[in-house]
């Protein structure tokens, strides 16, 4: 693990480099030997391990060879290789995974290795069920890798995309693939995927949804179907892991047919090849479940099981665990940035580490509940910090809900997978197994929504950082050994350890409470649009505009600055300001105020005749948020700090009239210690003639550029005026011609630097009071001007 964050955050060698340093410490560790210098020899046997971590992770970050697939980035030509998986048909569109063979560009032929991802378009059922696992395929193509997240938190699908050594993608039509090669129809993926599909539609036949969504999720991993509602309301019980396979599905898998196969022989020496059956299956399992880190963990600790079954040797859950990590970041490294490998390891080290002593410590209760409760404790603990990193929330319900759900889940899962066994065979009895199945699921999904339904279920937090997450876990593990030791301390041992606890805690507190707080301002990527927070110290929150997208029905409120500003730990909005009511400023705004408290709204007065107008209209009034309509001169003092000017619009402007939304943009001046921030809105150069007449001081170190980056904004008089060190440009993909050229140029002349949201994704600025610390998601390294 060691090797793999060091190769990760500092790719000081390449491939071919570690490769050379490997064989070097071989070296040693051969001289060490023959030498007998056991302390070496061991140091040198650690610093291989690293070094491999090291091998391994620049291999899938970089894989060597010029003739990888991944060097072959914006390139168009057709493609060649062997389809290895077929991904879930979503809607219209269908996901193929190729190994590549060959590439060819303009009748210049390269042999390549390493996989890709095709999306199908227009994918109807016949082409559907041409392409299978194991057929050589040709394919015009244009190679690209995966988009990157827009903002800080967001899904990275290149990274997930690479956890799967697949490095590029190209969507094409599907006139544009064609099988060159059929492939025995009996090979190992198309058989999985055979089996997968029948899976799926057995499942389809027995169960209506969203019952069927669930059981597929919870047997064959796939989570396509269920709604987005139902994942809310797990998260929010805490019982999300009931959708990852992991040990209670391969644990009553192994059970059921352990059950099964003693029917036919009960001969206790017999066991070893029951056991050996039983891993085989399971490995089959986790291979038509896509071998996901979960289910694989479960898996790989069974047949560590069964082979220290075999071997006559005790077996032990610890080794069992890190061996099974050790295996899965041996075959890809970079599942130690996966949140299921995370998780699934993380929550099962701590049931080990921590449900025996919570059991041994609640002795008074009945042997169920005590059991059930120490299981559930344990891992409530150990995912606590990991939930609010992965999804800024922490389910306080989670302990109990899962004393609750648990039993029921086990019942659906055994009856379930019974029902889809007997639909082979006995199609009658199936359909009465799933009639019991259906009733427990509505059981399950009614207790779900009554749990997460519950005042105080959850709670939204801020992202944690990396070393608190690592202190919390060292203070976990320092109380747990603490207490269950306790009793055999002498005076001075309790007294050394409550010490080194205090210290622990003191740590903890003053990083979490004292560290400096500087002023930030996000500029987050929501597209063409604006949307900008401002956190000033003293926990004071500002929002400008929300973003939206008027030409299509994403909802960019909701997918995209509520989830920041929940991983801000964003609970309730000073100010928020609307510069002006069109959409890609306004639409953003109706789920933040309906979801998350504000205290003000401060708009320009413009009225808009549109339903999405009257409806930010209706939130306000409903929810009896204060509404204040401003203009020029007024000043909204923050704190002793911070203040903002009102620059824009006067009150002689027409602020009814459409035609002229963007000159009454409001227009803000942030003025912060030494610091001087200007936000323009979508003001064009009649109203920066108009701002300059009023003689007021503009000049601003940073500048957010005016209707991202149009030509009929940002004058060079305008430009000279406000002086900025910095421009930073709000802008998506668009037919407008945003940012113009000629702005470009003017901007490149004027500012040290220009940042786009659309180049960088989102943009955040640090400052203290004098200098700023610029940071950006797709350049990750801090700026100081």
């Amino acid at each position: 693990m060691l090797g793999i964050l060091l190769c990760s955050n500092f790719n000081i060698f390449n491939f071919s480099e570690l490769f050379f340093i490997f064989i070097i410490n071989l070296t040693f560790i051969f001289i060490a030997f023959f030498l007998k210098k056991t302390r070496l020899l061991n140091y040198l046997i650690l610093l291989s391990f690293v070094i491999i971590g090291m091998i391994n992770s620049s291999y899938n970050l970089n894989p060597p060879g010029k003739n990888h697939i991944s060097n072959f980035s914006e390139k168009e030509g057709i493609v060649k290789g062997s389809v290895y998986k077929v991904g879930n048909k979503i809607n219209s569109s269908q996901e193929l995974y190729i190994k590549t063979k060959e590439f060819l560009i303009n009748s210049k032929k390269y042999s390549t290795s390493g996989n890709i991802q095709l999306t199908v378009v227009n994918a109807d059922n016949k082409f559907t069920d041409t392409i299978n696992p194991g057929d050589e395929i040709f394919a015009e193509v244009f190679l690209k890798k995966p988009d990157l997240p827009n903002n800080f938190g967001e899904f990275n699908y290149r990274e997930y995309l690479k956890r799967q050594k697949v490095y590029l993608t190209s969507f094409i039509d599907n006139n544009q693939i064609g099988v060159h090669k059929k492939g025995n129809k009996f090979n190992y993926a198309n058989v999985l995927y055979i089996i997968k599909e029948k899976i799926n539609q057995k499942i389809d036949l027995l169960y209506a949804p969203p019952n069927s969504s669930l059981i597929k999720a919870m047997i064959i991993g796939n989570r396509n179907n269920i709604a987005g509602e139902w994942l809310d309301i797990f998260q929010d019980a805490g019982i999300m892991h009931i959708l990852a396979i992991s040990g209670l599905h391969v644990g009553l898998i192994a059970l059921f047919l352990m059950f099964i196969l003693n029917l036919f022989n009960k001969n206790p020496q017999r066991n070893i090849y029951k056991h050996l059956i039983v891993t085989i299956v399971l490995i089959g399992y986790a291979a038509i479940a896509g071998f996901r880190p979960s289910v694989s963990r479960a898996v790989i600790m069974f047949s560590i099981f069964v082979f220290a079954k075999y071997l006559n040797r005790p077996y032990h859950l610890f080794n069992s665990l890190y061996l099974s990590a050790l295996l899965l970041l041996l075959w890809q490294p970079l599942y130690l940035f996966d949140s299921g490998f995370l998780l699934s390891f993380v929550i099962t080290f701590f049931i080990v580490l921590l449900s025996p002593i919570i059991e041994e410590k609640t002795y008074i209760l009945p042997d169920y509940f005590k059991k059930s409760l120490s299981l559930s404790l344990a891992a409530w603990l150990g995912l606590l910090p990991l939930s609010a990193y992965f999804f800024y929330k922490i389910s306080i319900i989670a302990i109990f809900s899962n004393l609750i759900i648990i039993p029921i889940i086990s019942i659906i899962l055994t009856l379930s997978i019974i029902s889809i066994l007997f639909s082979f065979f006995i199609p009658q009895l199936a359909i009465f197994i799933s009639w019991f199945v259906n009733l427990f699921s509505n059981v399950f999904l009614a207790v779900s929504e009554f749990l997460s339904s519950i005042p105080f279920a959850y709670q939204y937090v801020a992202k944690p950082k990396i070393y608190s997450i690592i202190l919390y876990y060292i203070l976990l593990f320092f109380i747990f050994t603490m207490l269950y030791s306790w009793p055999d301390y002498n005076f001075y041992e309790k007294k050394k350890r409550l010490q080194v606890l205090v210290t622990i805690l003191i740590v903890f507190i003053a990083i979490n409470i004292f560290s400096p707080s500087a002023l930030s301002v996000h500029f987050i990527n929501v597209g063409q649009g604006d949307c900008i927070l401002i956190k000033i110290p003293q926990n004071k929150i500002i929002l400008i505009d929300g973003g939206g997208t008027p030409f299509n029905d994403f909802d960019v409120g909701k997918n995209i600055v509520i989830p920041y500003l929940r991983k801000e730990g964003i609970k309730k909005i000073d100010i928020v300001f609307l510069t002006h009511p069109d959409l890609d400023h306004l639409e953003g705004l109706l789920p933040i105020l309906k979801e998350i408290k504000v205290k003000t709204v401060i708009d320009n007065g413009n009225f808009y005749d549109n339903t999405i107008f009257k409806e930010y209209i209706s939130i306000i009034r409903n929810k009896k948020i204060f509404h204040y309509q401003t203009n020029f001169d007024d000043i909204i003092k923050i704190n002793s700090s911070a203040e903002l000017f009102v620059l824009n619009p006067t009150k002689t402007d027409n602020k009814n009239n459409e035609t002229d939304f963007n000159n009454n943009s409001i227009v803000l001046k942030l003025k912060y210690k030494d610091s001087r921030f200007l936000f323009t809105g979508d003001i064009e150069k009649e109203s920066e003639f108009k701002i300059l007449d009023l003689n007021i001081p503009i000049k601003s170190d940073i500048l957010k550029v005016a209707h991202h980056g149009s030509n009929s904004s940002t004058a060079d008089l305008f430009l000279e005026q406000v002086n900025p060190k910095v421009a930073i440009i709000s802008v998506g993909s668009n037919s407008f011609g945003h940012p113009h050229e000629n702005v470009l140029n003017k901007l490149d002349q004027q500012c040290k630097e220009i940042y786009r949201t659309d180049i960088t994704g989102t943009i955040i600025i640090k400052t203290y009071g004098s200098n700023y610390y610029i940071n950006t998601l797709r350049k990750n390294n801090e700026k100081k001007y």
